[in-house]
């Protein structure tokens, strides 16, 4: 049996109800393992995989050995997005939901079920949080034709994240550190110096590497960032202390010398950053007479520096221009998905063909976009929390995603 849970601490909560239980039935057949990544911190005691899963000869397992003595030894498994894609496990019979699955997330998770073995003729699902018709939804493109050439397999991130840990050169402090600078609010020129103090531990361990020791680290940096960038745009993310780590992540990354065997200089690429973000320009512009030229319309960049295609870099404009806030990579992660779901709402195409502009902004929208932000409120709560708590971004959102959708709705018209 596998129990789908909702956080890393849930999970680590279930292990205990689970072992509770076991103890209080006298169960002598039945044993369980949790499967998580990091540390979890549960009151005064902070939990990892390893020190939770032991074997009946008090022998700890490690991460690495969770797939084989699932197999072997133990008959419950309790997850936290770990092994909810590209598990194989021929024995797994039974699932236990306790969280919220959406499209392909929703079908690779239950598609743990259906690998065979001899003996094995039926499946059980237990299910305390999805409804009939949206797991219905979730399998209803896939019944037929449709199919995914290759799985979304969430677990490449967590073995990029234990790789990168291994190196020792930061670990979760150094995140929470960042995280609790990065994300505060205020002037940036005021947490440079904060982020100079987070930071400088993790480049002078950076900075203790040999040659191919930094070579390997920044591989492995740009891999997380690589798959959570993509993960994160196929799946929905639960996971608030991986995101944390990806932003870290991302702007280590931009620290780090390009050249081999070069010293990190924080310090002057701090300045230098924070010196972008609050000045740009100080000077006279001079227009040069009688010149000529052909107009071309800037592209604007998107996280890290990378291209996005139309029309999310034009909503990402059109919200610059509203909203004077800080705008995140969590926001546009979180507009993309917001994006995507009204695409799809066919009750809202439907409407866009046959409306006026002005109507469909003023009112047939709104409400479209407060159940759709609702609905993704419920389903991830740490992601969608900032969007309630700011009218001015939420308003600036809604309406810049108004007057996209409209358009691209009557194209498909």
């Amino acid at each position: 049996m596998m129990v789908i849970t909702s956080s890393r601490l849930a999970a680590v909560r279930y292990f205990h109800e689970v072992k509770r239980y076991i103890r209080e039935r006298k169960y002598t057949n039945v044993d369980v393992l949790v499967a998580f990544s990091g540390a979890v911190p549960d009151g005064d005691e902070e939990y990892t995989e390893p020190k939770l899963n032991v074997r009946s000869d008090g022998s700890h397992i490690s991460e690495a050995q969770t797939k084989a003595e699932f197999h072997e030894n133990f008959n419950v498994l309790i997850v936290a997005e770990k092994y909810q894609t590209g598990f194989d496990e021929p024995l797994l019979h039974t699932m236990v939901v306790d969280k919220k699955l959406k499209g392909v997330k929703a079908v690779q998770t239950l598609s743990r079920l259906n690998r065979t073995c001899p003996g094995k003729t039926d499946t059980f699902v237990l299910d305390f949080v999805n409804k009939q018709e949206d797991i219905l939804e979730a399998f209803q493109p896939f019944y037929q034709e449709t199919y995914l050439q290759q799985e979304v397999n969430v677990d490449l991130i967590y073995q990029t994240q234990k790789e990168l840990r291994g190196f020792h050169i930061y670990d979760e402090d150094d995140i929470a550190a960042f995280s609790k600078v990065y994300f505060a609010k205020g002037s940036q020129s005021n947490n440079m110096g904060k982020m100079s103090s987070v930071l400088l531990p993790v480049a002078a361990r950076y900075n203790q590497k040999d040659e191919e020791g930094q070579y390997q680290f920044r591989r492995q940096l740009r891999s997380l960032i690589k798959w959570y960038s993509y993960v994160s745009q196929v799946v929905r993310m639960f996971d608030k202390e991986l995101h944390q780590e990806f932003v870290f992540c991302s702007y280590l990354l931009k620290l780090l010398p390009p050249a081999v065997g070069e010293p990190l200089d924080l310090e002057g690429k701090l300045q230098l950053e924070f010196y972008k973000l609050q000045k740009t320009f100080d000077g006279t512009i001079v227009l040069q007479p009688d010149t000529k030229g052909i107009y071309e319309a800037a592209r604007q960049k998107g996280a890290m520096g990378l291209e996005q295609d139309e029309p999310l870099d034009e909503i990402i404009q059109k919200i610059n221009e509203r909203y004077k806030g800080n705008f995140t990579d969590g926001d546009r992660v979180m507009l993309m998905a917001l994006q995507a779901k009204l695409m799809k709402d066919k009750k809202l195409a439907s409407i866009a063909k046959t409306s006026d502009p002005q109507i469909f902004a003023e009112s047939i929208f709104p409400k479209a976009f407060g159940d759709a932000a609702m609905e993704s409120y419920t389903e991830s709560q740490d992601t969608y929390t900032s969007l309630f708590e700011d009218r001015g971004k939420y308003n600036a959102i809604m309406a810049a995603l108004s007057e996209i959708i409209y358009r691209e709705l009557r194209k498909m018209a």
